[in-house]
């Protein structure tokens, strides 16, 4: 099983780089649009850049400790969020 958590390692890293890329156009677009809308979803990415970063840091730091039962959890829970953000990079970048 410590080849799902390797996966959902690698899912956490795309989630963080689609992320980066998504504050990256936020914040282009909050110089051109100085919007409530626009500054909530930059803060929105931020908090969930955090989220995964914390995340990354648990699963590299504490892989061993995650029994069977919580791996698939975990994955499950992990590929879902990174397809949502990699949706949303796609419907922000056109």
């Amino acid at each position: 099983m410590a080849m799902l958590m390797n996966i959902t390692t690698i899912l956490a890293v795309i989630s963080v780089i689609a992320l980066g890329m998504l504050l990256h156009i936020y914040i282009k677009n909050l110089k051109k649009i100085k919007s409530k809308f626009t500054i909530g979803l930059l803060v929105f990415a931020l908090l969930f850049l955090l989220q995964n970063l914390v995340s990354l840091y648990y699963y590299l730091t504490m892989m061993k400790y995650y029994t069977p039962e919580v791996e698939v959890h975990v994955f499950i829970l992990t590929l879902l969020q990174t397809i949502a953000f990699l949706i949303l990079l796609k419907i922000t970048w056109e």
